[in-house]
């Protein structure tokens, strides 16, 4: 399972689509989180939703087994820093 992207997480991150700013809203209004607050991701992939919570300025810890996967969420990272 978790080498199910090894190899694959470049083409994956290039056309994955994202999530709609609206969903975003509504995950946000439905769970009660707000600026500041912790989230834990399990399997967080290539980071496309950890970015968006992040420009939603709550904190997140993102976990990610695949080394491929983790590798360009930690690029994604990099370049908000």
């Amino acid at each position: 399972m978790i080498e199910n992207f090894s190899g694959k997480a470049d083409l994956y991150s290039k056309f994955r689509p994202s999530y709609s700013n609206e969903y975003i809203n509504y995950l946000l209004s439905e769970n009660h989180l707000s600026m500041g607050m912790l989230l834990q991701t399990f399997g967080s992939g290539t980071g496309i939703l950890t970015k968006l919570l992040l420009e939603k300025k709550l904190t997140v810890f993102a976990i990610e087994p695949n080394d491929d996967m983790r590798g360009i969420a930690g690029d994604l990272q990099r370049n908000l820093s």
